[in-house]
């Protein structure tokens, strides 16, 4: 990637199919339409959202012309100048929010995969992210209820892969807002029972520490929950594992394994420290987790 710009390929896993007693992938409860919607929309708008232009244009009205509004002026000289996005949504067999999806019908191209079981559309997508030409800079597989509000996104992402050296991959903390809290977060992805997360990888805090351009450090842990929904791959780390067999299962379920197994398997898996969770963190869109912040009781 050069320092002034970065090309991002996404792929994101969708399905939806509401019908009585569903539940897990899609969301297909009863009743879950409009909420779906919602986060689906969130989602891709946020992610749109983080394309980054050398050059926009001004509606000169009195004119009735465009105008050019000049190179845009950073606080800061690392920051890049330019981000596009090469946007994949997969669905299964018309499983899909069509309402959500068809106010950006241009920015993404729509995949319908055939599968006997849609609990597998996560994996088709992942296969398809490291495996598409051409390489481009970030590989971002993301589930479609997360929302990513921070703006410096990708440039964190990119501050953090070259400095470990393609040798670690980044998660954020996920995070649902609990109602009536004034702000106050719940992190989804606490702590795995240690039997499991031992299979996986070995927990341990302050493995790693860097300083971001804003001058503050950051600390990083080895995470006894390396979930947040999504990875990020540089182009090194998609080359690296295209030579590689990728696991269709081992860590909780299909959606699991595609989001986690696939970095977690071949890179350590970092989160910053707790008190450092500010720095890369994403919400998620369709709560689902709230309801334990009142139901189980405070350590």
């Amino acid at each position: 990637m050069s320092n002034s710009s970065l090309r991002v390929r996404v792929a994101i896993p969708h399905y939806f199919r509401e019908r009585s007693g569903g539940t897990g992938y899609g969301s297909g409860k009863p009743g879950a339409r409009f909420e779906r919607c919602l986060a689906l929309g969130r989602c891709l708008a946020a992610l749109l959202a983080l394309e980054r232009s050398t050059e926009d244009l001004v509606l000169n009205i009195g004119q009735r012309v465009l105008e050019g509004a000049g190179p845009l002026q950073f606080g800061d000289k690392h920051r890049l100048a330019s981000i596009s996005l090469d946007l994949h949504l997969f669905t299964s067999e018309g499983h899909q929010l069509e309402e959500a999806i068809r106010p950006y019908a241009d920015r993404l191209t729509l995949h319908s995969v055939s599968l006997e079981d849609p609990r597998q559309l996560p994996l088709a997508a992942r296969d398809f992210l490291i495996q598409a030409d051409p390489v481009l800079d970030l590989a971002l597989y993301l589930e479609d209820d997360l929302v990513i509000g921070d703006p410096l996104f990708f440039d964190k992402q990119a501050w953090f892969l070259a400095g470990c050296e393609h040798k670690a991959v980044l998660m954020p903390h996920r995070y649902e807002r609990i109602p009536g809290q004034a702000g106050q977060r719940l992190l989804v992805d606490g702590p795995l029972r240690s039997d499991f997360i031992g299979r996986f990888t070995t927990p341990q805090a302050a493995v790693g520490r860097g300083r971001f351009w804003d001058g503050q450090e950051i600390v990083f842990d080895r995470t006894a929950n390396p979930h947040s929904g999504l990875f990020c791959l540089s182009n090194s780390q998609v080359m690296q594992l295209r030579g590689q067999s990728l696991p269709k299962q081992g860590f909780v379920g299909p959606l699991e394994t595609a989001a986690t197994l696939t970095a977690l398997r071949f890179f350590a898996v970092l989160k910053p420290a707790l008190a450092h969770r500010q720095f890369h963190w994403v919400e998620h869109g369709h709560p689902s987790f709230q309801p334990y912040a009142k139901q189980w009781p405070h350590a």
